[in-house]
């Protein structure tokens, strides 16, 4: 058994539990040993006080008729004294219980003597000795004071569905960005990001709301080819340049591109994966219209043919990181840098960012509505759902894990390793699902780790007092 506190702790309340049983039947077998001897007692009283009668009644016809009756002796006298044998044993097993303030000695004397009843040390003890009836109550004491985070059948199937609808939703709605064709391979593209990519819809919404941002945004990133960069920057073409601007990126920008627009000038990411920094004739702008100007341009460029990278999608470009894919009959792997590029250049944008958006937005919904209703359903109070919030972030992790595991599948298995069937919204939604559960556990713990102390320190002001 292992040596740490809780495992200690429990095999001691085990050992306790079982000494407690033992002495309960102790002192019910000394209890009805004495009922049968005080009953025995009462039988012989009342047969010596019968005998006594007759012999009061003999010595006195015996009187009468001249006979001497010698005197009785006296029962101190005529007591015989019976020599008991003094056992070999006892006659009561009775257990053994400690006194000691010695800790280790304790756990010592409880994993011994778990282990001559056949206890499995292995395992928690406390199930092995406790009857089912006790476990169920302080299950049932423990769910109500730090809130109940188990799962039943109907929680799991929840996440099941959650998470195989969130895929097929991926596979039929989601699919590639475009109509293309890989490896000498064509699929249909996804049917929603079509309809918000449509060059006539979308030159319509560019036109109505966002042209007039064309040129009250200028800034020193947006630099069309390598040449514009004074060659500094290797790859960079009208198609690709605002993958390669850390500016252009919806995320990075409020940071990258607010920063350049302040000091007049330009970060990029090369076809090698180098980030370069560029000097542009520019005026830098303070913080706020920066701001203003950041926002009024990535808004000016969402709707045209190209669009804008999904969020911290630029980053990929760092580096030569070797990627799963390749990209050509060869079946070369090509690093991550040019899987970007190819992605990005088949449609993969921030309008099909949106559309990806569907598989995550699904699993969350189904099992957030699933845990709001269920709580709704049980008259669950709201300091009770957050004392539970535990469960529902680890329903949520299992469902994007399914999920991811689903876009994961769906890349490999039905669209031939094609990269651009990646769900890279779903990717993203397993970091927040996987911190929010780290975070809720550890607050859950903390708080029952608290609650065990100021039981500890509760008991252990009562002994002082006592003593």
């Amino acid at each position: 058994m292992s040596g740490d506190q809780l495992s200690a702790a429990a095999s001691v309340v085990a050992y306790q539990a079982v000494t407690l049983t033992e002495l309960r039947g102790l002192f019910d077998q000394v209890e009805f040993d004495l009922k049968e001897v005080l009953e025995r007692e009462r039988r012989v009283s009342d047969t010596l006080d019968s005998v006594e009668s007759e012999f009061d009644a003999v010595r006195a016809r015996l009187q009468a008729m001249g006979v001497l009756v010698p005197a009785q002796e006296s029962q101190s006298s005529a007591v015989t004294t019976a020599s008991v044998e003094t056992p070999s044993r006892p006659r009561y097993a009775v257990p053994i219980v400690p006194t000691e303030g010695d800790f280790g000695q304790l756990v010592r004397l409880a994993e011994a003597r778990l282990g001559l009843l056949g206890i499995d040390l292995t395992r928690d003890p406390l199930p092995q000795v406790l009857p089912s009836s006790q476990i169920t109550r302080s299950l049932r004491s423990y769910a109500e004071e730090h809130g109940d985070v188990s799962w039943d059948k109907t929680d799991w199937t929840v996440v099941l569905v959650a998470g195989v609808l969130a895929t097929l939703l991926d596979v039929i709605l989601v699919r590639i960005p475009q109509d293309s064709t890989f490896l000498d391979t064509k699929y249909a593209g996804s049917p929603l990001t079509k309809w918000l990519q449509d060059r006539d819809r979308a030159q319509n919404v560019h036109d109505r709301f966002f042209k007039r941002f064309e040129k009250l945004a200028k800034v020193p990133y947006d630099a069309p080819t390598t040449q514009a960069t004074g060659g500094l920057v290797s790859g960079m073409r009208p198609a690709t340049h605002r993958l390669q601007s850390l500016g252009h990126d919806p995320a990075l920008g409020l940071l990258v591109g607010v920063a350049d627009l302040m000091h007049g000038t330009g970060t990029y990411i090369d076809k090698a994966g180098h980030l370069v920094q560029v000097a542009v004739d520019a005026t830098p702008i303070d913080l706020i219209n920066a701001l203003i100007t950041q926002v009024r341009h990535l808004l000016s460029d969402v709707y045209t043919p190209a669009g804008l990278q999904p969020p911290l999608f630029s980053l990929l470009q760092l580096g030569q990181i070797d990627s799963p894919f390749a990209l050509g009959p060869s079946g070369v792997k090509v690093p991550w840098t040019d899987v970007a590029r190819y992605m990005y250049t088949n449609g993969y944008d921030l309008r099909h960012f949106f559309t990806m958006g569907i598989t995550p937005g699904v699993v969350s919904a189904i099992i957030r509505g699933y845990w709001l209703l269920k709580s709704y359903a049980t008259g669950g109070t709201a300091a009770q759902r957050k004392l539970e919030h535990a469960k529902l972030t680890s329903m949520l992790l299992l469902g994007h894990t399914i999920a991811t595991s689903g876009t994961l599948l769906k890349t490999g298995l039905l669209f031939g390793m094609n990269p651009a069937a990646l769900n890279y919204n779903q990717i993203l939604a397993m970091a927040p699902a996987t911190i929010a559960w780290f975070k809720e556990a550890i607050a859950r713990d903390h708080r029952i780790s608290q609650a065990l102390a100021n039981e500890w320190e509760s008991l252990l002001t009562e002994s002082d007092r006592q003593s």
